[in-house]
C-alpha cells in the first residue's frame, strides 16, 4: 500500500482527489489532509508518506517553496 497525503488550500479540491484516489487507485491510501502549506509540513514529518499530491499556488508558502 502506498501512503499518500493531499496538500491543497482548496477543500473541493481536497475531497475530489481523495474521491479519484479511491475509485481509481486502490493500491494508495490517503493517510491525510491539509489545507495550507504549513499544516503540509507538519503533515509529512509526522507521517512520512511515500506520496505528497501538492498544489503548486497557494497563499504564504507555494508548493515549490514546500518542496
Amino acid at each position: 500500500m502506498i501512503k499518500a497525503i493531499i496538500i491543497d488550500d482548496e477543500k473541493k479540491a481536497v475531497k475530489a482527489l481523495e474521491v479519484a484516489i479511491k475509485d481509481y487507485c486502490p493500491q494508495i491510501e490517503v493517510i491525510g489532509t491539509a489545507f495550507s502549506a504549513e499544516e503540509g509540513i507538519k503533515e509529512i514529518q509526522q507521517k512520512n508518506p511515500d506520496l505528497v499530491f501538492l498544489d503548486i499556488e497557494m497563499p504564504v508558502m507555494s508548493g515549490l517553496e514546500l518542496i
